[in-house]
Formats: structure tokens, sequence, C-alpha cells
């Protein structure tokens, strides 16, 4: 299983600010290739991990959960969030505990390619776990100074990523893209 951190950062990394926005992604300009790639990247997808925080944003900004065709689980101690979610054509869990436990049930069910769709709290976990194999982000160009890291985790033993992708995106964006390095 290839576990993918798709996601948007600030030039100093964060990916909201402290008040949990994403206002600052309408820095990053319109581009085609931002939609393109985005869809490319779904449609290599079969599976989904989200976090309380990033699914409470969708659901306030009206967007509910835009991704509903694909299995997902929710990673929350609010079973609430779950019927907040509504009915999805694919299969939509809520697990609390060990990510390495969510990630572990992904793998049993088969599925090749999950996208960890935020926050910085899920994939600071799921860093500590050592299973993020790719990190693809776009880096937006503004500062917040505050707020969720990339990689938002107290714990976080050094991992070794090898740069593969770097190219202008979006006007004065960046497209980052990072290998998980295993080489010991």
């Amino acid at each position: 299983m290839h576990v993918v951190w798709y996601t948007a950062m600030s030039m100093d990394g964060r990916i909201a600010d402290t008040k949990q926005s994403l206002d600052f992604l309408e820095t990053i300009g319109p581009s085609d290739d931002t939609r393109g790639d985005f869809q490319a990247f779904l449609a290599t997808i079969d599976a989904v991990v989200v976090g309380a925080t990033t699914l409470r944003w969708l659901l306030r900004r009206g967007h509910g959960w835009p991704h509903d065709d694909l299995p997902t689980w929710l990673i929350a101690h609010d079973p609430g969030l779950v019927s907040d979610v509504g009915s999805t054509r694919a299969p939509f869990r809520r697990m609390e505990g060990s990510v390495g436990a969510v990630f572990q049930e992904i793998a049993a069910g088969g599925h090749e390619r999950v996208w960890l769709c935020g926050g910085g709290a899920v994939a600071g976990q799921a860093l500590e776990s050592d299973r993020i194999d790719e990190v693809v982000v776009t880096v937006a160009p503004t500062a917040l100074g505050a707020g969720p890291a990339l990689f938002d985790a107290d714990n976080i033993r050094d991992r070794r990523f090898r740069l593969v992708e770097c190219r202008s995106l979006g006007g004065d964006a960046a497209r980052l893209r990072w290998l998980r390095d295993r080489r010991t």
C-alpha cells in the first residue's frame, strides 16, 4: 500500500492559520495545471484518510464530503461527524486510536494507493508510524507565522525523503514532490 500526503502549505510550512482558515490558498492563483494535476491525482487513489479538523472545515464551508465515491476513513473522536456527512456512495468509517491500525485496516481491504487528505496532526501521526510513502505539496507564496504544521507532531523521528519534482505552479506557487527514502 502506498500512502500519499497531498496538500498545500504556506512558505513557512503551515497548512492553515491559527483560526483553521485555508484562505491563504487563494494566493496560489488560478491555474489549469493545479486543477488538472489534482484530477489526475484523484484518478490514482482508491481510498482516503481524513482528520476531523479537515472534515469540519469542509462541512462549515458547505462542501460536504466531496470524495464520497472513495472509501474513506475518518480519524475522529466525535461520532457525530459521520452523521454530519450524511450518505456517501462508498463506505465512510470513523475510527479513533492508533493511526497505524487505520492503515492496517485499509491495507487488509486491498487498497493500493491511499490519499492522506488532512490534516497536520494526522499526517504527523502517520509519519511517526512511518506510513507515508510520498508527499506532494503545493507551496503558496505567503507566510502565516503560526498554525498547524505540515507534520504537526512532537515525537517524529528523522524520516528521509528524496525530492523527485520541483516546479512552478499557479503563478507564484511551487509544487514539490518527495518519495520516502527507506534506504538504511
